[in-house]
């Protein structure tokens, strides 16, 4: 019997993720033990205004990524966030959110990851709609005074531990950037081409091994 583990590393507000997400979706429904890191990729000197060149990048590469997963992208988010020149790229309040769900496990960590996707690439809501996302947690069950004390000082500390762990992982496997996915069988650490799966997120569970026991595996 082997021991496996899955590792996504993702960000909420990154084009990339939301592509891959029925992949990823459909991997922790197969019930494998699976962990998932949310990055913080976008924030400091990395999460820049949109009217500074961003947007007509973002919008061109949104479309590829449509093209590639079937993913929608809509309207609502092209004019009020890719093309808003307050709108800046900061998945600060969404690194938050998921660390206050983390310890709940990966069913619920990407329960409110759609629903912050939604938010933002259908609904078009600007990353610092603060206001959206403690009421987006409320909705996915989290309690409101929880909720609206989800960047406090502890959750924040939270956030960035989380992040340091992905980015130590990435490392390890040589990513250059998220999404990332990771296999570890019987201590043996790979990095996934999810790509081969856009389109096809049934095929995601040809990754589970019918003989694997499915034990957590601690590496970082």
């Amino acid at each position: 019997m082997k021991d496996t583990q899955f590792i996504i590393i993702y960000d909420t507000y990154c084009g990339w993720c939301y592509g891959a997400a029925p992949l990823f979706d459909a991997l922790v429904e197969t019930g494998a033990q699976v962990k998932v890191l949310h990055r913080h990729l976008f924030q400091g000197m990395n999460a820049p205004r949109m009217k500074d060149g961003k947007g007509d990048f973002i919008l061109k590469m949104d479309a590829h990524i449509s093209s590639l997963t079937g993913q929608v992208f809509s309207q609502a988010y092209q004019d009020n966030v890719v093309l808003s020149d307050a709108e800046i790229l900061d998945s600060t309040y969404s690194a938050l959110a998921a660390a206050l769900v983390h310890e709940q496990g990966p069913v619920k960590e990407f329960s409110l990851r759609q629903r912050l996707e939604e938010q933002r690439f259908i609904n078009g809501v600007s990353a610092q709609n603060r206001g959206v996302v403690v009421q987006t947690l409320i909705e996915d069950g989290v309690e409101p005074d929880s909720a609206q004390l989800f960047d406090n000082a502890e959750n924040i500390a939270k956030a960035s531990e989380i992040s340091q762990q992905a980015i130590e992982l990435m490392a390890r496997v040589s990513s250059g950037g998220v999404p990332t996915l990771v296999k570890i069988t019987d201590g043996h650490i790979e990095k996934i081409d999810h790509s081969a799966f856009y389109g096809q997120p049934e095929l995601i569970k040809t990754l589970v091994s019918a003989n694997t026991k499915g034990s957590c595996i601690s590496i970082i």
